[in-house]
């Protein structure tokens, strides 16, 4: 994963609950994190992921460290 502070938390983002089926679109990454991390833990899926615009791909591990931060800097 890049460096957190560098990632764009408002470019438009696509959150894929599963490998099957269509994504949901988000026009904020900051939004896809905060969708992504109130799915109930029983259906939160392995394959699940986010993708950027630009590309960029996150996974689990990944989505709950950007919501960390993006929670971190909401407080600020």
């Amino acid at each position: 994963m890049k460096d957190i502070k560098t990632i764009n938390l408002n470019e438009p983002a696509t959150f894929y609950e599963s490998r099957l089926g269509p994504g949901m679109v988000f026009d904020s990454l900051s939004k896809a994190l905060r969708h992504a991390v109130n799915v109930p833990l029983l259906k939160q899926h392995h394959p699940a992921k986010i993708i950027t615009r630009s590309g960029s791909e996150y996974g689990w591990d990944e989505i709950n460290v950007l919501h960390d931060h993006l929670r971190a800097t909401d407080k600020r």
